[in-house]
């Protein structure tokens, strides 16, 4: 909880403030409203309240509030587009309080509990899992965002945080990125290891975002890097070039785009953490680190 409400206030300002001291009624009302029982916190929230509850019928549940009101129709928006088929489900959702009612994943281990003790099955498993939230004709792109729209935070981005070069060549190979896409598909947007999860036999993306845009650009949120390994950056690009090339050739994906996208999302990540009031050093130490 700690760390919700202080990235909810660094986030929202005072609005955010009053967002974390409404909360436990918030909890309360929609106990009562969906019925639920045992309702219990998980232990990584970051900008969304999450729990796990029982409904009346006994079902495995989880509940999840938001202050933003906008992630949450985008998620309700691509929840409702992947309809069960590589994603979990959307039971219901309450208006006023922008707070979902949602599918528990049972026993709910994630693919990042895996790695990077089991690379290749990870990535099978990861790849199966991409592949069936792709498999959806897109018919009409204009209905939803694209991942220029969120490609454009890098142009605000100051060198006051990030070194000139980084921002430069994110911007190129963006532009570039986004000016060459063959196949326009609608995407999770935030796939890695943590929003993925064990549901009986098969694994469902959890947290969906929902942006058009291509797989290269999906696959490479893929955590290459265990926490661990970071802190030898020395092995860094050996471990990622190997990596990611292994990811390619199983997704049967362009090598270079991913690597490029990978690129553009580090600096996209730091661009965020940025409007955030968060700390960007991470993202553009591993840039510079896969420069």
């Amino acid at each position: 909880m700690k760390l919700l409400k202080q990235n909810i206030m660094n986030m929202a300002g005072e609005k955010g403030k009053a967002w974390i001291a409404h909360l436990p009624t918030m909890i309360s009302e929609l106990t009562d409203y969906w019925e639920l029982k045992q309702v219990t916190p998980v232990d990584n929230m970051t900008f969304n309240y999450v729990a796990k509850a029982i409904t009346c019928t006994n079902q495995p549940v989880v509940l999840k509030i938001s202050c933003d009101k906008k992630n949450i129709l985008d998620e309700i928006e691509a929840l409702e587009y992947f309809d069960g088929n590589g994603s979990i489900r959307l039971i219901s959702y309450h208006s006023m309080y922008h707070a979902l009612l949602l599918q528990q994943a049972v026993p709910g281990t994630t693919l990042k509990s895996l790695y990077p003790s089991q690379v290749e099955y990870v990535m099978d498993c990861y790849i199966k899992t991409m592949k069936k939230l792709h498999n959806k004709p897109l018919s009409n792109k204009n209905n939803y965002r694209h991942i220029r729209d969120w490609l454009s935070a890098i142009d605000d981005l100051s060198d006051d945080v990030c070194p000139s070069y980084l921002i430069g060549k994110a911007i190129t190979l963006k532009n570039k990125l986004l000016s060459s896409i063959k196949k326009e598909i609608f995407l999770h947007g935030d796939l890695h290891h943590d929003n993925i999860l064990k549901n009986d036999d098969q694994w469902l993306a959890i947290d969906p975002k929902g942006v058009v845009g291509e797989s290269e650009f999906e696959i490479a949120a893929f955590d290459f890097m265990y926490i661990n390994e970071l802190a030898n950056m020395s092995d860094v690009k050996n471990i990622f070039e190997s990596r990611v090339d292994l990811l390619a050739r199983k997704a049967h994906l362009n090598l270079q785009r991913i690597k490029d996208w990978v690129f553009v999302r580090l600096i996209l990540m730091a661009a965020w953490h940025v409007e955030d009031k968060g700390d960007p050093s991470w993202a553009i130490k591993l840039a510079e680190t896969l420069n």
